[in-house]
């Protein structure tokens, strides 16, 4: 069972750090986490109230912020508490080596003068190195690295900006960080993060060719194109000239291959959001899943971590597909 660093209390529910999250979720989230007490979560937000006592008055500034959610109050504490860890402990570090060492240093002066100096250097090297490595494990960005709690997370995971995916993703992540399961489910939930991982990189991969291809179709309107098909098939009946006539044709060829792609562009792009709203219900199921192996037995536990494994897998080959299906369009089309 893990301990809590800060209380030393035993903790049932999930352990997630940022190391287990997305990278990209994870650097945003400790962005805000992160940030100095009076910057916490990089939001317009009221973490303490002027003395009102003798003026009831707040500057421009202050008015303009909010105050704190219920999760953003359990953060902003947490945090606090975790500064005063790592500043107790700097202060031991920094005291505490250099009274032994001058201890030490001294009891030495008056039995062997000449390695006095040395050893009570080499005790003061010592215990600094040793007191840095402790008070480091306390800091901040490196605790996150390890445990990011169910508030903190909730805070956090509200003020970033997402995509559809990436919301249901921080959704199962909230759902994980609630959990309080077994031993054996704890090692499958951490298997089932990587896997969400990858997926949730395939939906950003889908994400730009989404836009490769909106960029593409800014020029290849299907209704305009065929509005503008339509127009040239009727002046090529009405004129006469025949060399007016050949230019028209020529103009009506080119627009009819520019329909052609522009209508080749938009079936691959309904592929694209098909695919893209197939991964974000793949998060669903992986949800589902994951409630079942709280409260299952270990039989059942191992079925929902063999069925998140093969939903990941056939949308990882499906996204493969689309994938490599649109850049064939996209590079038959353009050339």
């Amino acid at each position: 069972m893990p301990l809590c660093v800060l209380c030393g209390e035993k903790k049932k529910i999930m352990r997630i750090g940022l190391n287990h999250m997305d990278p990209r979720i994870a650097a945003a989230t400790k962005d805000r986490l992160a940030a100095p007490l009076p910057l916490f979560l990089k939001d317009e937000i009221r973490w303490s109230r002027p003395n009102t006592y003798f003026f009831d008055w707040m500057s421009p500034a202050d008015k303009r912020r909010r105050e704190p959610t219920k999760d953003e109050q359990a953060a902003f504490a947490l945090r606090k508490q975790r500064d005063e860890v790592a500043t107790r402990r700097g202060l031991l570090t920094a005291f505490v080596p250099l009274v032994v060492g001058g201890g030490v240093g001294a009891l030495l002066s008056m039995l062997m003068h000449e390695v006095a100096l040395p050893v009570a250097a080499a005790t003061w090297l010592g215990m600094t190195g040793a007191g840095i490595w402790w008070t480091r494990q306390v800091a901040p960005e490196r605790f996150l690295n390890y445990e990011v709690s169910l508030e903190e997370m909730r805070a956090a995971f509200r003020l970033l900006t997402l995509t559809r995916a990436e919301r249901v993703y921080c959704d199962t992540l909230l759902l994980i960080a609630a959990m309080e399961p077994n031993q054996e489910a704890r090692h499958a939930i951490r298997q089932t993060l990587g896997q969400l991982n990858a997926l949730l990189e395939d939906s950003r991969k889908l994400e730009r060719q989404r836009q490769s291809l909106l960029h593409v179709l800014g020029t290849h309107v299907v209704g305009e194109l065929e509005k503008e098909k339509e127009t040239l098939g009727k002046r090529i009946e009405a004129v006469s000239d025949r060399v007016t006539r050949q230019s028209l044709e020529q103009s009506l060829q080119m627009v009819t291959t520019r329909l052609e792609n522009a209508r080749t562009f938009e079936q691959a792009l309904v592929r694209l959001n098909a695919q893209q709203e197939a991964l974000v219900h793949a998060f669903s199921s992986a949800q589902s899943a994951l409630v079942r192996m709280q409260v299952a037995p270990s039989a059942a536990t191992e079925q929902a971590a063999q069925e998140i494994t093969e939903t990941v897998e056939t949308m990882n080959q499906q996204t493969r597909s689309v994938e490599k299906a649109v850049e064939e369009v996209m590079t038959l089309r353009l050339s």
